[in-house]
């Protein structure tokens, strides 16, 4: 029996779409491994602004609000009691 046997074009095509798939898998591979370092960035980022945030209430108090383009701090203005409808009713 004879075997059979890819002409020269067909093997060409068939290993340059092989090499061409497994470059993309690789390039996958490191897409992949570059979001996780982003995201490992970003968890590290959020960490810091959360301990900044508790230290800047720490000083400057919890009610503070801070204008980030200026730097200036104002307390923020307090909110007035909600009273329950009964008593709203009862005033009237």
């Amino acid at each position: 029996m004879e075997n059979k046997k890819l002409t020269q074009e067909e093997l060409t095509k068939i290993q340059g779409m092989l090499n061409d798939f497994n470059n993309l898998k690789m390039k996958l591979g490191d897409a992949e491994l570059t979001k996780q370092t982003i995201i490992r960035q970003v968890d590290a980022l959020q960490e810091n602004y959360v301990a900044l945030e508790k230290e800047l209430s720490e000083k400057y108090g919890t009610d503070s609000r801070i204008n980030v383009q200026t730097g200036e701090i104002e307390d923020s203005p307090k909110q007035e009691e909600v009273k329950a409808p009964e008593e709203v009713l009862e005033k009237q």
